[in-house]
């Protein structure tokens, strides 16, 4: 029972909800009570004062008190056959008074009282609940009461509060952030633009493990608390877990997005900024700050104008916001932190909605040309010299425009068309490789990196359908580095290992994506046969300003390299992290990917910059 009936972090005491009571002294005659009764039908009880101690005074917690409901006294009135009254005439209150009800102290909290009237019902063996009101008593105040159904009444209000709540700072939960935004979202505001905005403290981990979790939930309090004061009543501040808040806002459609965005950003980081203290420690109170803006919606008079409401719509719209802002939060780190980055326009274009699609429309989505890829190069610090390029799928909607995979990824999971996806970009980008040969020679890409799903590294037939895509487009096995997806548990690698073991024996070279993040750990390491791992982005983009992700970073190459794998780190977008990466290395063999190096881009863009100059790395594994 106690894990249902809860206590919150702020709960209200039972006092709260207490109304008086009047007292009756043990020898009042029940027809005295009868007539009290008739006379005042708002009367729900009396309570009765102990029969041997008449001068008892209500500040004894329990102290024996009586408690006489109306229902019971009607209840007894009646009697057998019709009797009560009459059979009661000449007793007193002490013969009808409940001598065992629920005392509590004024000082319990709502939840204590309710499961207190749960494990006093099941003591009594009620088959429903024979408390109907509970006596609250505390020292050097008058006895009062409380109804069973006001307790659990405000039991109900603070478990709903709870469950849309933050328990530390007060805040919305991510639950409550995300349902106000998809309903913000499908019910737009004429004038009115529409913003989340993304918070995630710079530093944070350090001085929270470094001074322990209670300051670090102190700097969150007070983070909390700066961003509840920079709202307006309309604002939905969240915490989203962590470190990491959000806000939804709505911005004034009259002003340009870019201003207003700008303003919004600039108003967040100065009600962050600042030193904190906490008893004798004075930290800094810096915060990365992403804001993203709704494109606005068409014109009243446009036909596609009116919003349909739909779930679907909403919830697209509200994801791709989220993503948008943690992708600007993202990018004011990496630039140096303590900033905020904003992006405007953000979402599909009047009257598109982003509905989950089905196999056939994927099906023809493929058959039509709409999934293209863009590659990003991967090179090797310190020579700058081409390793290999990834093959990063995009989807050339019809009629929402150039999507990137977070936008349709997962739909096409929940479709079960994952695995077809993968072939299909295996197959182009295969494809691509030997028309790069066949034009640069040995000037060409060494090889291709190619994702792989979970549904693709699970079906049945991946090594033939790898294998077979290899001999059709007349590309070397050894050119073709397969990323195993970062959601794969080890048992899903471990269900596939026949045929990863196939691969890699005809050549095909295996590679762990995104170490550290998602499903993989470094027990994988140990448990399968790998020949690269990549170092997952989000510890790049805190390494020069956390040194606890410089240490993951700095651990997970020399592990790699210790092991003989190759390493490429993902995500390097700054000279500062990849200078800081060149002097881990040390002259060994490292690869990095980011936009640093390249953005993704279609393949015609990608083989100028690479097409002279350049040296094939025959014994790269990336």
């Amino acid at each position: 029972m106690s894990d249902v009936l809860g206590t919150g972090r702020d709960a209200a005491t039972v006092e709260t909800l207490a109304v008086p009571v009047d007292v009756v002294d043990a020898d009042v005659p029940v027809t005295d009570l009868d007539v009290r009764f008739r006379a005042d039908p708002g009367l729900e009880c009396l309570a009765v004062r102990p029969p041997s101690r008449p001068t008892l005074h209500p500040v004894d917690v329990g102290g024996g008190w009586g408690l006489l409901t109306r229902a019971r006294f009607q209840q007894l009135m009646t009697g057998p056959l019709g009797y009560g009254r009459l059979l009661l005439a000449r007793e007193s209150a002490q013969a009808v008074a409940d001598w065992s009800p629920l005392v509590v102290d004024a000082a319990d909290e709502v939840a204590d009282v309710a499961r207190a009237v749960v494990e006093h019902d099941e003591h009594d063996g009620a088959a429903v609940p024979g408390v109907t009101d509970v006596l609250v008593v505390r020292e050097g105040r008058e006895l009062r009461r409380v109804p069973v159904a006001t307790v659990f009444r405000a039991l109900s209000g603070q478990l709903a509060l709870q469950a849309l709540t933050d328990p530390l700072t007060g805040l919305a939960n991510r639950d409550h952030f995300l349902q106000h935004l998809d309903r913000c979202c499908r019910e737009q505001v004429p004038g009115e633009r529409l913003a989340v905005v993304y918070v995630d403290l710079d530093g944070f981990k350090a001085f929270n493990d470094g001074y322990g979790h209670g300051v670090g939930d102190r700097v969150l309090e007070v983070v909390a608390e700066r961003l509840r004061g920079s709202c307006r009543p309309q604002d939905l501040p969240a915490r989203l877990g962590g470190d990491e808040f959000a806000v939804v806002v709505r911005l004034p459609g009259d002003v340009p997005a870019q201003q207003a965005a700008d303003g919004l950003g600039r108003r967040v980081l100065a009600c962050l900024g600042g030193t904190i203290t906490v008893g004798q420690l004075v930290l800094p109170g810096r915060a990365s700050v992403g804001v993203a803006v709704a494109a606005d919606p068409p014109p009243a008079s446009t036909p596609a104008a009116p919003t349909t409401g739909d779930p679907a719509e909403g919830f697209a719209q509200a994801d791709l916001l989220v993503r948008e802002a943690d992708l600007a939060m993202y990018r004011a780190k990496v630039a140096g932190g303590h900033r905020a980055h904003v992006v405007t326009g953000v979402g599909p274009g009047p009257g598109d909605r982003a509905a989950p699609v089905d196999r056939r429309a994927l099906d023809r989505a493929v058959r039509a040309g709409e999934f293209v890829l863009h590659y990003q190069p991967i090179t090797e610090v310190g020579t700058g010299r081409l390793a290999s390029v990834e093959a990063l799928v995009r989807w050339q909607h019809p009629t929402r425009g150039l999507l990137a995979p977070g936008e349709f990824l997962d739909a096409v999971a929940d479709a079960g068309f994952a695995a077809e996806l993968d072939r299909h970009v295996l197959a182009q980008a295969l494809g691509q490789l030997r028309v790069w040969t066949e034009r640069l020679g040995p000037q060409a890409p060494p090889s291709v990196n190619v994702n792989l799903s979970v549904q693709g590294l699970l079906a049945p037939d991946l090594a033939e359908d790898v294998l077979t895509a290899v001999r059709d487009r007349g590309v070397a096995a050894d050119r073709l580095r397969l990323e195993l997806p970062e959601a794969a548990t080890l048992e899903h690698l471990q269900t596939a290992g026949d045929g990863l073991a196939r691969l890699r024996s005809a050549g095909v070279r295996l590679t762990l994506d995104d170490l550290g993040a998602g499903a993989s750990t470094l027990h994988h390491l140990t448990e399968l046969a790998l020949d690269g791992v990549k170092v997952d982005r989000r510890f790049v983009a805190g390494m020069l300003q956390d040194e606890r992700d410089a240490a993951v970073v700095r651990m997970l190459l020399e592990l790699g390299l210790g092991t003989g794998l190759a390493v490429t780190v993902e995500g390097v977008e700054t000279v500062e992290q990849l200078a800081l990466l060149t002097q881990v290395a040390r002259g060994r063999t490292v690869h990095v990917q980011g936009w640093l190096v390249g953005r993704p881009v279609p393949a015609s863009a990608l083989g100028l910059p690479w097409s002279a100059g350049v040296r094939r790395s025959s014994s790269a594994s990336v």
